[in-house]
């Protein structure tokens, strides 16, 4: 073998690990940006709605519901903060589907979004869904005296401790 079969080698090594890296990098996630989670509902779970990740065709919101659990809550010998609920609510005709639910351990490590996409249904008065409806379609802002968590942390901070008092907005 040649010195110049030697340099080829090397450089097709060279241009093979570029190109099989090139796509892992370029979907490398970027740093989380701040969260603007506003509360929605305080009862089994303090839910926040992430207001900067919702998306709009028309008057279809998608959206990501947060759900924080009381302090302590584990599945198994984990101890879980809560998690996401990702939602499609459409604001004309009130109804909701549900589209997937990802887990978020405590320390914030979020797990796989999970669950199939179930059909659109009615929204029901007086609960989470209903909250969470009138926050993202018609703007409303209960417990305004509560500030809007900007991480994940501080939103089970501001949270637990309402769900212990059961805080009413």
């Amino acid at each position: 073998m040649s010195r110049l079969d030697q340099i080829r080698a090397a450089r097709n090594a060279l241009i093979a690990f570029a190109l099989w890296t090139t796509p892992a990098l370029a979907q490398a996630p970027s740093p989380a940006a701040p969260l603007t989670l506003r509360l929605a509902d305080v009862g089994r779970f303090a839910t926040f709605v992430d207001m900067g990740g919702v998306q709009w065709t028309g008057r279809v919101a998608r959206l990501r519901a947060l759900q924080v659990t009381e302090g302590g809550f584990k599945a198994g010998a984990e101890e879980f903060w809560g998690g996401w609920r990702h939602e499609v609510i459409d604001c004309e005709a009130r109804t909701i589907a549900h589209v997937g639910f990802s887990s978020i351990r405590a320390g914030g490590r979020e797990g796989p979004v999970t669950g199939d996409q179930r059909p659109a249904a009615p929204i029901a008065p007086g609960g989470a869904d209903a909250a969470v409806a009138r926050v993202v379609c018609d703007g409303w802002t209960p417990f305004a005296k509560v500030p809007v968590a900007g991480s994940l942390a501080e939103a089970v901070t501001l949270g637990r401790p309402l769900i212990e008092t059961g805080a009413e907005p």
